[in-house]
């Protein structure tokens, strides 16, 4: 189908958190049911989207890993954030630790900023 739109991004990462989160079914699920409703969330979203819960499963390990890059530099500025800075200069230092460990690769962190 070709490449993901940050739309699609977005809808899948909503999805996951809405099913893995769940406080019926939570951690108890299992993992083929919770794609297919992972599929389904996103479906709702993402209309006309016709991407494959396998399509899905597969965009999700990709996105996060670098959601936890991001969220690793993200608790990095928060843990050095220094007296009279706020969220602002926080997200500006994540994203330089962010850009740093893309090891040499030109990132941009506009777009996991989106999805986070």
């Amino acid at each position: 189908m070709g490449a993901w739109s940050m739309m699609e991004d977005v809808s899948l990462c909503e999805a996951w958190v809405q099913v893995s989160h769940c406080p019926v079914t939570g951690n108890e699920i299992k993992f083929s049911h919770m794609w297919k409703k992972i599929h389904q969330a996103f479906c709702e979203r993402a209309i006309g989207s016709t991407r494959t819960e396998m399509a899905l499963s597969s965009r999700w390990k990709v996105l996060n890993k670098e959601l936890g890059k991001w969220r690793n530099a993200l608790a990095k500025a928060i843990d050095n954030q220094r007296s009279g800075e706020n969220l602002s200069n926080e997200i500006i230092q994540a994203q330089m630790w962010f850009g740093a460990t893309a090891k040499g690769k030109k990132v941009s962190t506009i777009p996991i900023v989106g999805r986070w």
